[in-house]
C-alpha cells in the first residue's frame, strides 16, 4: 500500500508543503533518512497560536500536533516517490510546545503527533521522541514537530 492510499483510507487530506520560513529546505534525504526540519500548525494559510494552556487547551494543542504531522507527510510522499507505506519507519520526532512556565504536561500535547504517527504507520510508526516547554515559537505557533524517517529501498 501507497503512503496516499492509506492516508485516503483514514481521511487525511494532503495539505500543500508550506513555505519555509527561513535559510533552510523543508527536508533532507542523505542515503535511507529523511530529516524533516520543524512544521508548525499550519491549516489553509492560518496558523494555531499562543501559550498552552493559557490560551491554548491541552486538547487543542494536541490536534495542533497532528495538524504538524499532517504537514509532514507531503514532505514524507516527496522524499520518497510515495513508496510503499511498509518501507517507512519513523525513527524519532522532537516536539516543542508554547508553553507558560509552570506546565508541565508536554508529553500529552505530543501524544497527539505520536498517535497520528503511529496510526498512519502502524509498528513502523514506534518512535523516540523529546517532548519540551518553550518560552516561544516561530510565528507564536503553540507547537512544532520535527521528525527523522528510515526509508527501506
Amino acid at each position: 500500500m501507497k503512503l496516499i492510499d492509506k492516508l485516503t483510507e483514514l481521511s487525511i487530506s494532503i495539505p500543500e508543503v508550506n513555505p519555509a520560513l527561513g535559510s533552510y529546505v523543508p527536508f533532507k534525504r542523505i542515503n535511507n533518512l529523511i530529516y524533516i526540519s520543524g512544521q508548525l500548525p499550519i491549516v489553509s494559510g492560518e496558523i494555531s497560536t499562543g501559550k498552552v494552556p493559557i490560551s491554548v487547551s491541552i486538547e487543542d494543542a494536541k490536534s495542533a500536533a497532528r495538524v504538524c504531522i499532517i504537514n509532514t507527510l507531503p514532505l514524507i510522499i516527496e522524499a520518497t516517490n510515495n513508496i510503499d507505506i511498509e518501507n517507512i519507519q519513523c525513527i524519532n520526532i522532537s516536539g516543542f510546545v508554547n508553553s507558560e512556565e509552570s506546565f508541565e504536561n508536554h508529553p500529552e500535547v505530543i501524544n497527539g503527533a505520536s498517535d497520528l504517527i503511529t496510526d498512519i504507520f502502524g509498528s513502523n510508526g514506534k518512535h523516540s521522541r523529546i517532548a519540551v516547554g518553550c518560552n516561544s515559537l516561530p510565528k507564536n505557533a503553540c507547537v512544532e514537530i520535527s521528525s527523522i524517517f528510515f526509508i527501506d529501498n
